[in-house]
């Protein structure tokens, strides 16, 4: 268990709306605040979550999330005490662009895991793997390890197991950042819930990441994570997931919609300051 000299906690953080950090611009796809971060300012704000004495939630956006969020109003509220939320879909990108604000790049989970990885020997970060069957978090961590042989690892386990509870292993270990990869929303609320009773400074849903970085699953070819065919080559591995994929067509038929609707309307602004002229 903690000492009452390891990291104190500021206030209850989870039961009031978090801003993210000042210097990162925020825009609204479909109403979710997204922030216009780039993999390294994420870097940076996660540096800052580490050594702010507080918990914090960071959400790796995509587009089924976006449209669960749409039809539930406990997980759009759900989504406000994020302290950073990052495009981890190119449907994301596409979106944000065709709505007229563009986001820097694409902030991608098994990208962000890696990422932190590599930097958590040098910045003295301890990490800790949840969620997945039982072997894939620890497959994750060993081919991680293989490539950053110099990361810091406090530990992994299994997703499963009863979610209003927490693995003991969790309780007796120094983690600086948490990565639940369960599914939205359940990683989410389950990092809301106990990570400020374990003092965890920041954690990550990274969805099925372990599933990519154990092997258990190949990652789409680079050309169609450039096209935004990710979730296809996912859908090919994983036919049972082809329910969940039929949001996306609905999501792009929306962007569409809401895409020709502002451009209608940004043309009768136009002609109205031109009569007032």
């Amino acid at each position: 268990m903690f000492s009452k000299n390891k990291l104190r906690f500021k206030n209850l953080l989870f039961n009031r709306v978090i801003t993210p950090p000042s210097k990162i611009p925020i825009i609204k796809v479909l109403e979710i605040p997204v922030a216009q971060a780039t993999m390294e300012q994420t870097m940076l704000c996660i540096e800052e979550f580490v050594n702010s004495g507080e918990s914090h939630l960071i959400v790796t956006l995509g587009a089924e999330m976006v449209m669960a969020a749409r039809k539930k109003h406990e997980l759009r509220e759900m989504l406000k005490k994020a302290s950073l939320i990052v495009p981890d879909g190119g449907g994301i990108l596409w979106a944000a662009k065709k709505l007229g604000d563009p986001l820097k790049e694409k902030v991608a989970g098994i990208e962000l895991i890696e990422k932190i990885s590599s930097q958590s020997g040098r910045k003295n970060w301890n990490l800790f793997f949840l969620g997945g069957k039982p072997g894939i978090s620890e497959k994750a961590v060993q081919k991680l390890r293989n490539k950053f042989p110099d990361m810091r690892v406090a530990g992994s386990y299994h997703g499963y197991f009863n979610h209003k509870e927490i693995p003991p292993i969790l309780k007796n270990e120094k983690i600086d950042i948490l990565f639940v990869g369960m599914g939205f929303p359940y990683q989410e609320n389950w990092i809301l819930n106990h990570c400020q009773a374990l003092q965890i400074p920041v954690g990550i849903g990274v969805g099925g990441s372990f599933d990519v970085l154990s092997g258990e699953l190949k990652r789409a070819p680079k050309w169609m994570i450039n096209l935004n065919l990710e979730w296809f080559y996912r859908l090919i591995q994983e036919p049972r997931r082809w329910k969940r994929m039929l949001v996306i067509p609905q999501f792009m038929i929306l962007v569409y919609a809401l895409s020709i609707k502002k451009l209608f309307s940004d043309k009768t602004e136009e002609e109205k300051e031109n009569r007032i002229t």
